[in-house]
């Protein structure tokens, strides 16, 4: 499961392991915005307007190893893998 979330509220939320067809989202912070890229077991930031594109640069995630941040837009996007419960296991902030 992908949840995007912005100043710590999830905003969107996806299981990627039911995406069919890849497609892209796009979420906005004031004027500025993040692309966001979504296929089929993995995510990532395909396009920014933030100085340093280091959401960018990360690239596609498809574990919850290690999450997108970008910092100036208030954004992280995390993969968040199903626990035994059929809950969720997640980092809490």
């Amino acid at each position: 499961m992908a949840n995007v979330y912005q100043d710590g509220v999830c905003v969107y939320s996806v299981d990627l392991s039911g995406v069919r067809e890849a497609y892209e989202l796009t979420v906005t912070y004031g004027e500025h915005y993040n692309m966001i890229q979504i296929d089929r077991g993995r995510i990532a930031v395909k396009e920014a307007d933030c100085p340093d594109g280091i959401c960018v640069q990360t690239g596609y995630i498809s574990d919850s190893a290690m999450p997108i941040v970008c910092l100036p837009h208030r954004l992280v996007i995390r993969l968040e893998e199903k626990s035994a419960s059929g809950g969720f296991d997640a980092v809490a902030e």
